[in-house]
């Protein structure tokens, strides 16, 4: 069947009626309605939007109807009510009908014109009770007259036609031809509505076919980066130039890995939202606790914090834990539909690229981890270890130390793994600067010396990087650090050192011993002491140093400048120095020690030795300072 316009549909519909309604008959009133509509129906392609028309209508209603002034009202679907959309002629401006609502309850008059579907006119509309009169006197309205619009039996919109401050006698006539006018404006309003719902339809369309285009370039872009092995810096830098944002990425602790910035923005300009004092921020830490803890979200502004944007964060995810966030600045202009695609996008690829990350980290600390081994074992030839070294970067000529750490001065359970000892010697240190490796007692550890440092200071300073990683890595730990070592063949001999030096501690060392114990405070003594055994120690420790031993503050003098006179090289102006004394009461004070133990140790070597030893088990005991300068290392 051919289609009909809606002008043939209309012509068929307004088919002459029998009925009279100004002693002619309807078909003039009918064809001057179908007059106005076909210029509205002509108007139809060339209006830009539904107000257009909506004026041409109260135009044509205007002349149709004889009055001088037109609004017209759509009805709401939501609330039922009629909404104001425009005015004429051009005096009544259509912002000010737009703010105006028909309709209400107290509107009595527009309810009457919805529920009859019948045109309404008010001769005097400031008597009349059915109109809200405060209105009527605020537009000046004497006569009024209500069409209806209606389309499918439902009231579309009402049109209002008055004469402005003066009385208008609407005849029957006059209502009959606006309702037929105004049926016929139904049918068009309805088509230049479903018109504009067709154009936004294509237009959502085609925005969002480019979208999709520009999401596959975008795609394409990150899937190349990261087939081209993309670093971090490189994906920050693709996704600052694709939204236009700045960009930054952060590991699981929020320390910020790599940054970008757009082409356009101050290099200045980075998201500081995970960065110190705003992390830690209340209105920051509530913000994020709030997203979505798989997809992200957006957060801010945040003024509070000092950050007035909003940022978009992303997680990034692997294996269902999250190992860092991805976070884009609003910059520029506000968040588009792409930017969350991309920013997810680019955040899978950093899971990728820190999971290969830590694959090679990985890989290379067992290779450096087989390295130590070898080396403290010397089970490899020198030669071997060398370039094994070379390839690793290591340079086995640099002066080290070997630190064994095991779990405790009287314990020898279960200790920290190789890598988690590494990482608390480290202490700030470039991450090749510590090589560990488990070993039968514990971990050993190659800690290098300062570069240019005599050897004493140097230990001094590994000294306290022990300290503090003993600290870290929690109580019940003891350590034992070797002499020095300048070649591969030397970490054998460090590794023995180490051994005896933590053999001294077990078995010399209370409740109240060293925590740390160095080859070099030992000197020769490790020898003896490191196949002795307590009760042996401590007995002959007090056969030698008995009548030093009673307590009382004579006798801990005596014991002190005994200390003292061995530490300063047997110095007696050296020690005189030290204790803050006259050197005749060092001489006295030596005296009186021959006197109660019988060691000449200001001349007799063999009885030199017996002393310091017997200080040194004092000292492994804790009861004594490990050197004048250095207090003993108490447990904490």
């Amino acid at each position: 069947m051919p289609q009909r316009g809606a002008g043939d549909l209309l012509e068929r519909s307004l088919e002459p009626s029998p009925q009279v309604v100004d002693g002619r008959g309807t078909t003039d009133a009918q064809r001057a309605a179908l007059r106005a509509f076909r210029d509205v129906a002509e108007a139809l392609g060339q209006v830009p939007d539904l107000d257009a028309l909506l004026h041409l209508i109260a135009t044509r209603i205007s002349e149709l109807a004889s009055a001088r002034r037109c609004s017209i009202y759509l009805r709401d679907a939501e609330t039922g009510t009629f909404r104001g959309q425009i005015g004429h002629p051009e005096e009544v401006r259509d912002d000010e009908i737009k703010r105006l609502v028909a309709g209400v309850p107290a509107d009595r008059f527009t309810r009457e014109i919805a529920e009859t579907k019948r045109p309404v006119a008010l001769s005097n509309a400031l008597d009349d009770p059915r109109p809200i009169r405060a209105t009527m006197r605020a537009w000046n309205i004497r006569s009024i007259l209500g069409v209806p619009m209606v389309l499918r039996g439902e009231v579309i919109g009402i049109i209002f036609v008055d004469d402005k401050d003066r009385p208008h006698d609407f005849s029957a006539a006059d209502c009959e031809l606006a309702a037929t006018f105004a049926d016929l404006a139904a049918v068009a309003i309805a088509q230049v509505r479903l018109t504009g719902e067709l154009r936004a339809s294509l237009t959502t369309i085609a925005r969002q076919n480019q979208l999709l285009r520009r999401a596959a370039a975008m795609d394409d872009r990150l899937a190349n980066l990261g087939l081209e092995g993309g670093d971090l810096r490189e994906i920050a830098y693709a996704v600052a130039e694709l939204t236009g944002k700045p960009t930054s990425i952060h590991d699981a602790r929020d320390r910020p890995l790599a940054r970008a910035v757009p082409p356009s923005a101050d290099g200045a300009v980075v998201p500081r939202l995970l960065d110190p004092p705003h992390r830690s921020h209340r209105a920051v830490v509530e913000a994020l606790a709030g997203l979505d803890p798989q997809r992200g979200g957006v957060v801010g502004p945040l003024p509070a914090a000092g950050l007035p944007q909003r940022f978009l964060v992303v997680p990034v995810t692997m294996r269902a834990q999250v190992c860092g966030h991805l976070v884009v600045m609003e910059y520029g202009r506000r968040f588009g539909a792409l930017d969350p695609h991309i920013a997810r996008r680019a955040a899978t690829n950093v899971a990728l690229e820190l999971a290969a990350e830590r694959r090679a980290a990985a890989a290379e600390w067992d290779a450096r981890a087989s390295l130590t081994a070898d080396l403290v074992r010397g089970n490899r030839d020198t030669g071997a270890l060398d370039r094994r070294a070379r390839y690793l970067g290591v340079d086995l000529g640099a002066p080290r130390v070997l630190c064994l750490i095991t779990s405790g001065a009287t314990d020898e359970g279960r200790g920290p793994s190789s890598s988690d000892v590494a990482l608390a010697l480290r202490d700030g240190a470039a991450d090749d600067a510590v090589l560990a490796a488990g070993v039968a007692e514990g971990v050993a550890a190659l800690l290098e010396l300062p570069p240019e440092a005599p050897t004493m200071d140097g230990i001094a300073a590994v000294r306290g990087r022990v300290v503090a990683a003993l600290d870290r890595l929690g109580a019940g730990l003891a350590a034992a650090i070797s002499t020095r070592c300048t070649a591969p063949a030397d970490y054998v001999r460090a590794y023995d050192e180490a051994r005896q030096v933590m053999r001294c501690l077990r078995t010399l060392s209370g409740e109240r011993g060293l925590r740390l114990l160095t080859a070099d405070d030992l000197g020769a003594g490790r020898l003896v002491l490191a196949s002795t055994q307590r009760e042996e120690a401590e007995r002959f420790a007090r056969d030698t140093l008995g009548g030093l031993l009673a307590g009382d503050e004579h006798t801990r003098d005596l014991l002190g400048t005994l200390q003292a006179f061995f530490d300063a090289a047997r110095s007696v102006r050296r020690s005189a120095v030290v204790l803050g004394v006259h050197e005749n009461t060092i001489r006295y004070r030596l005296t009186r020690i021959e006197e109660l133990t019988g060691l000449a140790v200001s001349s007799c070597s063999q009885d030199q030795l017996s002393a310091q030893l017997a200080l040194l088990v004092l000292r492994l005991q804790g009861v004594l300072p490990l050197t004048p300068e250095t207090p003993a290392l108490l447990p904490a």
